[in-house]
């Protein structure tokens, strides 16, 4: 940005980001972030940064996963759009978390801690880039773009929507080009909300953690909404203590996407269904796979949770009216009728509207037809629609109970 534009905004009251911020004149202290939090100084060509890293091994478990892959990406990859080349690729993405200064993003909020983690040889490789000062952010994204060389994409968990704009609007503010244009993305927090929905009070990475992956985590977590505040703490005091929290905080975030997405392979792809298995974990990914168009797996895994009369209350009817669909247009009628009669059975409007159908034109019984019909002009009857809503579902239903009648009258015997 130039000296005019910048004084321009300053006379208007507009700080322009980082660089608005006095930096002090040195970083040492009893508790400076070199003394308190094991790290080594980076140089780049435009200035320092702070690095932490470490290893862990391919045995390492997070909850009750590992950090590897071990499953099949396929699915995931279908559903998250990836490229030829980041399908063949998963062991080139980079699990992606930034901790900032404002939680609602906006052009005077940076990342002042950006954690990352990507597999290597043996196990997986966790780094924190940490700016012991907002005047090391430039420093701090060329060491980041460094280090996503050769990547060919990010996994976060709300990463679509916050994380990857909010550092790219950093690099255009810094005139630097940003390494993520044109990666593939993979935002968990998408796939987790499909999952979810109902299993789920929240899909908040930290409940997703406790009710998924059991991971219970340690007496140095804090809690996000304290992030900001503590670093603009730190800024003032230059008391890098409590940033130790902020670091685990992080590090448990990155780590956990790794363990998700090593979920998600596993638990998608599976081609039985455990017996025991609960069916809101299974028509979610009915819904997905009817998405993706392989109605023939989506199908399987219905038909093996599908009991309304072993537990109507759990049945997703909206997945079972897509999937009747799916047996009507493929004249399967005899699983699409099972579907609808079910359907029916349940008070579910479209099982009478769709058994009225069948009767008319499938199996031509007019009579069979007619009570259908009309036990679905009944239910709508009753319901609390607006008056041009429910006009219009009345004569609808009307016009096909008439035709049905016609028909039924002029029927041979």
């Amino acid at each position: 940005m130039d000296d005019s534009l910048k004084a321009r905004l300053n006379r208007l009251g507009i700080k322009t980001g980082a660089d608005e911020i006095a930096a002090p004149p040195v970083h040492s202290g009893e508790f400076s972030i070199e003394t308190v939090i094991p790290g080594e100084i980076i140089q780049s060509v435009f200035g320092p940064c702070y690095r932490i890293r470490k290893e862990f091994d391919k045995s390492h478990a997070h909850g009750s996963l590992s950090l590897m892959i071990e499953g099949e990406i396929g699915l995931v990859a279908d559903w998250a759009q990836l490229s030829p080349a980041g399908r063949s690729s998963l062991e080139d993405f980079v699990y992606l978390d930034t901790e900032t200064t404002g939680l609602s993003g906006g052009a005077g909020s940076f990342a002042f801690l950006v954690g990352l983690s990507r597999y290597k040889a043996g196990g997986t490789e966790f780094t924190q880039f940490l700016l012991r000062d907002p005047s090391e952010e430039r420093g701090m994204l060329t060491a980041l773009s460094e280090y996503m060389h050769g990547a060919h994409g990010v996994v976060t968990y709300n990463g679509k929507a916050f994380d990857i704009p909010l550092l790219n609007s950093r690099y255009v503010l810094h005139r630097l080009e940003s390494p993520f244009t044109d990666l593939d993305h993979i935002d968990l927090l998408h796939l987790a909300r499909r999952m979810w929905k109902k299993k789920l009070a929240s899909r908040r990475l930290s409940n997703v953690e406790t009710e998924i992956l059991r991971v219970e985590r340690g007496q140095d977590e804090v809690p996000g909404y304290l992030v900001p505040q503590m670093y603009f703490d730190y800024l003032k005091t230059r008391d890098a203590r409590p940033l130790a929290g902020v670091l685990y905080h992080n590090e448990m975030d990155v780590l956990s996407m790794a363990a998700l997405l090593n979920y998600f392979t596993i638990n998608l792809t599976r081609s039985e269904v455990p017996v025991s298995a609960s069916p809101d974990d299974y028509y979610p990914l009915v819904s997905l796979l009817l998405d993706l168009g392989r109605n023939d797996e989506a199908s399987k895994i219905f038909l093996s949770v599908f009991k309304p009369a072993e537990h109507s209350q759990s049945v997703d009817w909206d997945v079972a009216r897509r999937i009747g669909n799916v047996y009507r247009r493929a004249a399967d009628w005899e699983h699409a009728v099972m579907v609808y009669q079910a359907a029916a059975d349940n008070y579910q409007e479209f099982g009478w509207g769709e058994l009225a159908k069948y009767y008319e034109h499938v199996a031509r019984n007019y009579d069979g037809a007619l009570y259908y019909a009309e036990s679905q002009l009944k239910y709508v009857a009753a319901l609390d629609l607006g008056p041009f809503t429910m006009q219009q579902k009345l004569k609808e239903i009307q016009k096909r109970i008439d035709r049905i009648k016609i028909r039924q009258k002029n029927s041979p015997v």
